[in-house]
């Protein structure tokens, strides 16, 4: 009978040590990078909007810091920089590959997009990429309402991909417009 219960508690045990080291390790490690711009999420803001003070919006939720969303469900971040009233919003949409488009929009001031600025770009190289380039992006700066952002022409064998850049604007913008105050406050 020994031998028999034997070896399960013996392995129970090593397992239980094993968990208990990696949970120890993993607590004397973790960094939480919460609300921390990385690298690349700077150089968006620079290149929208110059210089400025830029931090992601958190808020503590049940003892964790989180990032701010307002309930949108392809936002990533929030990004103020609230001296010169300037938000980025960071968003991850659908073109014709899911969550293929990641991406800044730089909203000024005056409610209108300012510019635009790609983390990532999952779609098809040589088609749905295509929305990335600056003479397209160009096309959706000075833009503050739906109706001209669907004025926009879409690019052609990039459908799909131009719908998802142009919901990510819009989302962008209703997130703006109905939260200003509380991004600046």
């Amino acid at each position: 009978m020994k031998s028999k219960v034997m070896p399960p508690l013996v392995l129970t045990l090593i397992c239980a040590v094993v968990c208990a080291l990696v949970v120890l390790a993993h607590e004397m490690t973790y960094v939480d990078n919460t609300g921390v711009l990385t690298k690349e999420m700077k150089e968006g803001c620079t290149q929208i909007f110059g210089q400025g003070e830029y931090e992601i919006l958190t808020r503590t939720e049940k003892g964790e810091k989180e990032a701010v969303d307002f309930g949108f469900d392809h936002v990533n971040s929030i990004i103020a920089d609230r001296k010169n009233n300037n938000c980025l919003i960071e968003l991850t949409c659908d073109g014709y590959a899911k969550g293929g488009l990641h991406l800044l929009v730089g909203i000024d001031s005056r409610g209108e997009i300012k510019g635009l600025h790609f983390l990532s770009n999952g779609e098809t190289p040589g088609l749905g990429a295509n929305v990335a380039n600056k003479d397209y992006t160009d096309k959706f700066t000075g833009k503050s309402k739906h109706q001209q952002i669907d004025d926009v022409d879409n690019l052609t064998a990039a459908t799909y991909s131009s719908k998802g850049l142009k919901k990510a604007c819009k989302e962008a913008l209703d997130i703006y417009s109905t939260h200003k105050e509380e991004i600046f406050a």
